[in-house]
Formats: structure tokens, sequence, C-alpha cells
């Protein structure tokens, strides 16, 4: 029978701030399916397959910023959460994996549908716990006590996801005549918040002060205060900060110039995409650097050293508003952006169909007020050389900076999401992660546009494969795939594009609201590409060196 501890972990879950779970379908968590489907107040996302489902639990995590529930059978079920929860990790998202499993006694004794299970995923996850099978009650205490400190445990700073491991002896159905109903537990909070005094960040005669926000959610708040001061001090903006004001294009300019080299660096936020920005920071040395982190996470991307204070940025911004800074500084990375901007706009024109070209008229189109997706490889690249217009919230999936589950998480957020979501992604990354579509649940707010290059195009942009004779077959992974079969068998709206004609007469209502997800497939010639790639490139580098 169904113990009636294990049919409340989901009120526990409830209680604990969890309104969504993702199951996948299987026999031995039948305990947690049930519990899980017969509790009103979360909602469930039914996803067979267990890859898949934890990026779109990830999607659902990062747009509503709560825990989610993953919940799957034993075995190698387990092992295909393993990406996203890398991915999670290190975005600081709290997942809250529920894997059932046999009997401890059964493990290694060639019992079906039986691995190592616990801490299998220990190298990505805040905390493992191993729940006990309930058999009296001092170990149905333990099973709810476990529960509570592992749920708690994600939701302390850094947030990030745990793996509860909860093994089931047979039976562990509930018999016909059994009565289950939730019941409210006492729950203990697990931190208490305190207080703190102002910081002096004690500024000196810095004058050339560089803000960097690495990766992070749209903050408007952090937008208003940055206002005050983009017209003194530099601030990067990046697609993956989510900023409305700043340097932009900063990709396209930053080349070891030694005018641009900061005294003080001011730092906060995740991952920082671009390795040409993140280089010239190495070289140049700022004499301080201070990272901000309210998750007193201590990292030395930069190899500078820092300072780590563990607030929000946000507490200290006015610190430097009034202080006295070089206004040649700021002016310089003005002057820089703008003269990218203005050589992108210009050549735009000139170059062939071609993936830059392709993109930069489809970043152009996407309404305001819409969630942007982008996959890695070129997409995100291209997004951050060429910049996303105000009113567009960005994510990505720059934790691991894998293809593996790009569309999945896009389909996540678009299932909770009131707004348009918009995904631009390769062709191997939507072909890889062709199962983010198997299941029963409509994203009508999802539209999709494919860069289809016949294979891994970013291999011939990058230093190295390039000129192999095994670039074609090894690296690229030449193919003739499309996605329009997928689009059948899943019911999505299909179109293609082969030239410009075709791709701005399609975009004029592709980001039209329609019955079921959309689909553009763009097709460009890998040769072309990297051309036009590297000719975009030539040209920004001769206007901002004259």
């Amino acid at each position: 029978m169904l113990h009636p501890t294990v049919f409340n972990t989901s009120q526990i879950c409830r209680q604990l701030g969890i309104m969504h779970a993702v199951m996948s379908p299987g026999s031995r968590n039948a305990p947690l399916t049930i519990s899980f489907a017969r509790h009103s107040e979360i909602k469930k996302w039914i996803i067979p397959d267990e890859r898949a489902a934890g990026f779109i639990a990830l999607g659902i995590a990062q747009e509503r910023k709560e825990p989610v529930v993953l919940c799957c059978t034993s075995g190698t079920a387990l092992l295909n959460y393993a990406p996203a929860i890398a991915e999670a990790y290190y975005r600081q998202i709290p997942l809250i994996v529920l894997s059932a499993d046999r009997p401890p006694e059964l493990i290694d004794q060639r019992d079906g549908q039986t691995i190592r299970q616990f801490e299998v995923l220990k190298n990505h996850v805040k905390a493992s716990y191993q729940l006990p099978i309930i058999q009296d009650e001092q170990s149905a205490e333990d099973y709810q006590f476990t529960l509570i400190e592992g749920i708690q445990e994600a939701l302390k700073q850094p947030v990030g996801p745990v793996h509860l491991n909860i093994p089931f002896a047979e039976p562990f159905y509930p018999t016909p005549d059994q009565h289950l109903e939730f019941r409210k537990v006492d729950i203990t909070e697990s931190e208490v918040s305190i207080t703190q005094s102002t910081i002096d960040l004690h500024l000196g005669d810095c004058k050339k002060i560089l803000i960097l926000i690495g990766q992070q959610p749209s903050d408007e708040k952090l937008k208003e205060k940055l206002m005050q001061l983009a017209d003194s001090i530099p601030v990067i903006k990046s697609p993956l900060n989510n900023l409305s004001v700043g340097i932009d294009h900063v990709d396209g300019f930053i080349d070891g110039q030694s005018e641009l080299k900061p005294d003080l660096l001011i730092t906060s936020g995740l991952s920082v995409l671009s390795k040409k920005l993140k280089a010239f920071i190495r070289n140049a040395k700022p004499a301080r650097h201070i990272h901000f982190d309210p998750a007193r996470v201590k990292v030395d991307t930069y190899s500078s050293n820092p300072q780590l204070i563990k607030r929000n940025i946000i507490e200290c911004l006015d610190q430097l508003v009034e202080h006295e800074v070089d206004p040649e500084y700021v002016a310089k990375w003005k002057d820089l952006s703008k003269a990218t901007e203005t050589t992108i706009n210009d050549l735009v024109s000139e170059l062939p169909f071609s993936e830059p070209v392709a993109t930069l008229k489809v970043l152009k189109a996407i309404p305001a007020n819409s969630n942007l997706h982008l996959s890695n490889s070129m997409p995100v690249r291209y997004a951050d050389l060429f910049g996303v217009k105000d009113g567009v919230e960005v994510f990505s999936n720059r934790g691991t900076s894998g293809i593996d589950g790009c569309t999945s998480t896009a389909l996540g957020t678009a299932m909770v999401s009131k707004k348009l979501n918009v995904l631009i992604t390769g062709d191997l990354a939507f072909l890889y992660d062709r199962n983010a579509f198997f299941h029963n649940h409509q994203t009508p707010n999802l539209q999709v546009i494919i860069m289809n290059n016949q294979g891994g195009g970013i291999f011939r942009l990058i230093p190295g494969p390039s000129g192999l004779p095994e670039l074609e077959d090894y690296f690229e992974t030449r193919h003739n795939r499309t996605a329009e079969y997928i689009c059948k068998e899943s019911n999505l709206n299909y179109s293609r594009a082969d030239n410009t004609e075709e791709l701005e007469k399609a975009l004029v209502t592709f980001f039209e609201s329609s019955e079921h997800a959309k689909v553009l497939e763009i097709y460009t010639q890998p040769e072309i590409n990297d051309k036009a790639y590297k000719e975009l490139r030539t040209k920004i580098n001769e206007r901002i060196n004259n």
C-alpha cells in the first residue's frame, strides 16, 4: 500500500513554494506520481523523455523564478537529467530532483532497473539525500525531515539543484479501499534574514571605472540605477545581462585598446559571453576588481583576485553617482560602440544572403516585450555582436553552454509564460533536441527560427578546424536533414526561407499569434556564411581603427 507520509510528499513541496512538477512516466516512481497527480495546487507537466524533461523544468524555473520538481523512475532515467542539472547548477536555478529507486539490498545484484543512483549527480548538485524506506513511525519522520531539509537547501543562497533519492519496496500502489488525504506539516524556517550595514567602496582616486554585469534576468531596479551612471561610467550591455543602457556591440570592437583599460573593474552576475572581452580584461589587469554576489560565490574569471562583496550591487551604486571620473574614458567606449553599430547597419545590405544577414533581420523583427531564447554556438554570438532591442528579455543556457537542451528550455519557459517566446537556434541544436515536442502540452506562444547551414557552421569561423581536411565529416557533421517532418509529426506550423525576399516575406506574419507553435527554417550555405562573417569583422576593424 501507499504510505501516507509518501503520499504527503507533494503537500510538503507545495508548502515550500513548489507549484510546478515535471513528471516522467514509470512504475517505481508511482507513489510520487500519485501524490503529485492528486494535488490540485501543483501544476503537472508529463514529459516522457527525461533529458527533455530536465530542460523543460529548467525553462519553467527560470521564468517563474521558483523551485520546480523533477520526478523520474529508477535506473538510467535519472542519468538523463544530468545535462539540465549541470546547467541549473552553474545558473543557480533550483531544481528538486526526486528519483525513485529500488531497495538498497537490490543494488548491484543484477536486478532490473538498478544502478548506483545515490550521489550519481553529486558533482553538479548542492547536496544529495537518501531517503529511507518507511517501515515504522521513526522512518516516516526521517523521510519527512530529509525531504524538507533537501528542498530548503535548494533555496538557500546560492540557490541550485538538489537530488533526493527515494527507494521504494513493493507494493507501492494504493489499495482499492485506502483513504488518502494531504495533511499540512509544521516546517521550521531554515534561514533568518540579517540587517546589514552600509559598505564603503573606498573608490579613492579611481577615474576609469568599468561596470560589467554577467548573465542575469531582467532587473528593473538595477536598470534604473545604471541609467544614472551611463553618461559618466561605461556599463557593458549584452543580451545576456538584459540591460537597456550601456555600451553595446563590445565583441565587435574590443581588441586590447590601451585607452580602454580600467583602473577599477566592478562586476556582478554570472558568466560573460565574449571571449574577446574576457581576454581584454585579463590582459588589462585592473588595479582593483570588486565583485558583488549575494550568493557568496567566489570566482576569479579574470585572474584579478577580486574583492568579494556579499551584497547586491544595487546597494552600492549610489556611491558612484557623485564620484569624480574621467569623462574621456566613457566617451571612448561610446565612440567605438557607435562606429561598430554604424558599420553593421551600413554593410549588412551589401553582404550576400547569409547567416549573419538573416540573423540581424530576425533580431530587428522580434516584437518588444517578448522572451528571446538563444541557442549555443552561433545564435548567441550573433546576438552579442548585433545587440537586441530594448524590451526583449533574453535567456540562454550559458551555464554549461551546451546545445543539448536549448529547445526544451525555451519550450518550458513558453509553457508558463504569457509572453511571446522566440527561439533562435541552429539546425544541429534543433535536431538534437527534437524530443522537446514529445508530449501532449501545447505552446502556441513559442516560435522557433532555425538557422540551417547543414551542420556545425561555427567550426568554419573559429581558428583550428576550418583549415583541416576533417572539417566537413568530423567537425561540421554535414547533413541534409530538415525540420519539416518533425513539425508535421508535432503539429507545428512550418515555413522556410532560402533567400532575402522569402525571409522578409515570412517575417511579416511570422510573429503573429496562432493556434500552434511555429517554426521558420532559414537555409544558408556555410561557405557563404564564412565569407560574410569574416568580411563583416574585417570592415568593423577597419572602421574603428581609422
